[in-house]
């Protein structure tokens, strides 16, 4: 089909891609403690990018009857595109890394359920007055890219999730204590999560006192992406041929403390993990900030031309849209320490398991404020209640500024963070 496809465009634009996607997936999931869902999901779909008469073209579909109406449709688009000053890529060599994992593919919803079981009757017995939710999917596909270049490629990926939470009404509010992962491989951690949030549980029966000033904030892994985001728009390519990244002209200047952020797609089964982007260029790690030392923007091939600068492999897209930049495995670098032992240290300070919303003002800017949904205050080393109504702000380059501790575990949370827990020494703590 996808031949099909380009051997038409060959013969009616100057230039052509087609990408197309198939994917699989197993879905199960529990709500307050009783299955609500089991569903299997076949979804496909065909991009086609033209460049006619140094414009570019776009049409997608996911109904076989229409794709051969595409090359027209995207011919036609061109004539309103904006225009462009690159070419497709040619064929080259790729980047070994492991995507798929048969486990992933074979493994059933038969399975999901009782991985669902285990986790609700664990919990009501450990959380008795929680309501258990979970959610586990499992998929495998695959990704095939071929331009009038030359470039025809392909591989194969899976994608297993898997998080559990407990829903406890306290008062005339609701807690929510959740685990979880986001992985390449078939990563089945329910005694793991369920331990997690029996023992988080536990501690959020006693009620720290209103708390407020400036005071050391550890964040544990799983929440640090709320402020790493506001980085990620700050390297977007896009945003410098805006002109409006806050990070434009600071090039080789220390502006995030003395941390190292890699973007780094060739890590074996991280879901962010790709032997090319989705414009087919060879991927590698990118250095973003070294030592605090800001060193690259990410770019695709179109922003990297407007800007005078080379492509770092970054577009990322469905069939159903045109690329973007996206970052594939966000890796921060580890330090010495542990969470135990950054607890342990803690005179006073707050340590935050989770954030409601995002609640972030000016996020370009690296502002951010966020409600803690789950978060403890420590004193002298102890768990000394669970805060509420209580907010976190400040800014993320100045926060990294103030960071006094990382630990040497890097943790995979979320869809691409791989990232340690980390200690700020001085965060703004407001409370009412």
């Amino acid at each position: 089909m996808i031949d099909r496809i380009l051997d038409k465009a060959k013969h009616a634009v100057d230039f052509a891609e087609v990408y197309c996607f198939e994917s699989f997936e197993t879905e199960v999931s529990f709500e307050s403690g009783k299955l609500k869902n089991v569903e299997y999901k076949n979804l496909s779909g065909v991009g086609l990018r033209v460049i006619h008469n140094g414009a570019i073209g776009f049409s997608s579909s996911t109904d076989p009857n229409r794709f051969d109406d595409m090359v027209e449709y995207a011919r036609e688009s061109a004539k309103f595109g904006k225009k462009v000053d690159f070419e497709f890529p040619g064929k080259s060599g790729f980047q070994p890394v492991a995507t798929f994992d048969s486990a992933v593919e074979e493994f059933t919803s038969a399975e999901a359920v009782e991985e669902g079981k285990r986790a609700v009757s664990a919990l009501r017995e450990l959380v008795p007055k929680g309501l258990t939710d979970v959610d586990i999917s499992a998929s495998h596909g695959t990704v095939r890219l071929a331009n009038t270049s030359g470039l025809d490629v392909s591989y194969r990926v899976t994608d297993f999730s898997h998080s559990i939470v407990s829903v406890i009404v306290d008062g005339d509010s609701i807690l929510w204590i959740g685990d979880g992962g986001n992985y390449g491989n078939l990563t089945v951690r329910t005694d793991d999560y369920v331990r997690k949030i029996a023992d988080l549980a536990k501690k959020a029966r006693k009620k720290a006192p209103h708390t407020a000033g400036n005071l050391p904030v550890i964040f544990v892994a799983e929440e640090l992406h709320n402020l790493l985001e506001s980085i990620e728009m700050g390297i977007d390519g896009k945003r410098l041929v805006k002109g409006d990244s806050p990070l434009i002209g600071r090039e080789g200047e220390r502006v995030l403390g003395t941390v190292t952020l890699v973007d780094d797609p060739l890590i074996d089964f991280a879901t962010g993990s790709r032997p090319f982007d989705d414009e087919g260029v060879t991927s590698r790690k990118n250095v973003l900030f070294e030592n605090g030392v800001f060193r690259s923007f990410l770019f695709d091939i179109d922003t990297a031309a407007k800007a005078g600068r080379t492509t770092t492999a970054s577009a990322e897209r469905d069939a159903l849209s045109m690329p973007s930049i996206e970052s594939s495995n966000i890796v921060m670098s580890p330090g010495t320490s542990s969470l135990e032992k950054m607890i342990g240290d803690l005179d006073e300070g707050v340590v935050v398991y989770g954030v409601l919303g995002g609640g972030q003002s000016n996020l370009l800017a690296g502002d951010f404020a966020l409600n803690i949904m789950l978060g403890f205050l420590i004193r002298k080393g102890e768990f000394a209640g669970r805060l509420t109504d209580t907010m976190i702000s400040g800014n993320v380059y100045k926060s990294f500024d103030t960071l006094a501790a990382a630990g040497s575990e890097i943790k995979s949370v979320g869809s691409q963070y791989h990232v340690p827990d980390v200690l700020f020494s001085n965060l703004s703590i407001s409370s009412r």
